[in-house]
């Protein structure tokens, strides 16, 4: 004989089969601890529970004196791909929107210099963009260019389409090298992105090549909780 399912876990599959079957699409505020746990014949203490596992687990999101609601997904990068955030964005239900905050050539910071192979202080390529989803700062963009790489770059109106779609369409990378940090923001970066500084980011640092050559470097900086990294790769046989 099944033992019954403890009450809390009742509830949760009481959420997620209206999250399922679309009654509580992304974003919804669902009905509060105080109103479903009548509903449900259960205690507060009971549907709180439930709540919390739910939000642990990225299904909810908790909005101090406003409510709960359900969660969107968190926009997802490659570990060893190459994708558009604007549609990484939309592919979970989320506006893509952006800031361009520099367009321009600028000096070559030591850190891109060292990437590209260039010497520090070159003038080259630069774009400095925050990225969101449904209003939310998902990335903050830093990318610079080898003088030549991804003709009329500077020209672009990357609110309308991103410097990845660009790209694509105007350089030919073969190859591409990325590594993954944390850091806490400091004061600007934290304002950027809406997040407290105690709260940390991921960085990707992100080298394109083509036959070998680097071509565009690029320092990307999300908040932790807003988006996540996966990859599925083939293994040679042990």
């Amino acid at each position: 004989m099944t033992a019954p399912k403890p009450l809390y876990a009742v509830v949760k599959a009481h959420v997620m089969a209206h999250i399922r079957d679309g009654s509580w699409p992304p974003g919804t505020r669902i009905p509060s601890e105080n109103a479903l746990g009548p509903a449900l014949g259960v205690s507060r203490i009971t549907i709180n529970r439930a709540f919390a596992e739910l939000a642990r687990d990225g299904v909810l999101h908790k909005v101090a004196g406003v409510g709960t609601f359900v969660a969107r997904a968190k926009p997802r990068f490659g570990l060893v791909t190459i994708q558009d955030i604007a549609e990484e964005i939309a592919a979970r239900g989320m506006a893509w929107s952006c800031q361009v905050l520099k367009l321009a050539e600028e000096a070559l910071p030591a850190e891109a210099a060292a990437a590209l192979g260039l010497p520090a202080g070159q003038p080259v390529p630069h774009s400095r963009i925050l990225h969101r989803g449904d209003g939310a700062p998902i990335q903050l963009e830093a990318r610079w260019l080898r003088p030549g790489y991804g003709a009329g770059y500077l020209t672009q109106d990357f609110t309308r389409a991103t410097t990845f779609a660009h790209l694509v369409r105007t350089g030919r990378a073969t190859e591409m090298e990325q590594s993954i940090s944390a850091l806490l923001p400091d004061a600007t970066l934290a304002r950027l992105l809406d997040l407290p500084r105690s709260q940390p980011c991921l960085v990707i640092r992100r080298t394109t090549f083509t036959e070998g050559v680097p071509m565009t470097f690029s320092r990307l900086v999300q908040p932790a909780d807003r988006f996540e990294i996966a990859g599925r790769a083939a293994l040679a046989p042990l």
